[in-house]
């Protein structure tokens, strides 16, 4: 990486963790929290098995007469699964090879942050929150198509991915490629998710 962005990296860390108060800091850790979005997670799961919930543009709405909600419901949890399954392990494999470190763990940065949510692991790029986040935001969007559910998932996944680097746990541009690379997972897995939901319509037919 170019020593030009791991200078903005750094000097963007620095003056984002300078703002910190306790409630900001409170705030981020609660949204950097993963156990805290588990009814969120729950909550979507259920309703993909809701075929009103789904937008009139959604593949659910427009073929709903020949596939059973059931059967539809449970091709989009495992297509949320798979999307989630692939950025956190594909994120681990990246980070292993790249081994750029953590803000907290970088030692031109020793002594100049606050990190309330500690340092994290050695390595962290990419940001697998973000990479996660975006991940299934984007994927549960293509499938429910209803726009404002799309903005406010993918409002959330951008202020998670915000905190990592409010909470020094990253670099900006970790967060970034975390963020593009959980999209890019999510159309890939969108198609497959598509090519099954074809495959239970003829089947019914």
């Amino acid at each position: 990486m170019p020593d030009r962005i791991l200078e903005l990296d750094r000097n963007i860390t620095l003056g984002l963790n300078a703002l910190h108060t306790p409630l900001w800091d409170s705030i981020m850790v609660f949204l950097s929290s993963s156990t805290a979005w588990i009814p969120l997670y729950a909550a979507i799961a259920v309703l993909m098995f809701i075929p009103k919930w789904y937008g009139p543009h959604s593949l659910m709405r427009r073929q709903s007469h020949d596939i059973r909600s059931w059967a539809a419901g449970l091709t989009g949890v495992l297509a949320v699964l798979l999307c989630f399954g692939l950025t956190d392990q594909l994120t681990n494999v990246v980070k292993d090879a790249v081994q750029r470190l953590r803000p907290g763990h970088d030692p031109l940065l020793e002594g100049l942050l606050s990190l309330p949510d500690g340092a994290g692991g050695l390595y962290g790029f990419f940001s697998a929150h973000a990479a996660n986040t975006f991940g299934l935001a984007v994927v549960s969007s293509l499938i429910f198509r209803r726009k404002w559910y799309s903005a406010v998932i993918l409002l959330w996944a951008a202020l998670v991915s915000f905190s990592r680097i409010y909470l020094a746990r990253h670099f900006t541009t970790d967060v970034i490629c975390g963020a593009v690379f959980g999209t890019a997972v999510a159309f890939i897995v969108y198609y497959i998710y598509k090519y099954v939901i074809h495959l239970l319509h003829r089947h019914r037919n």
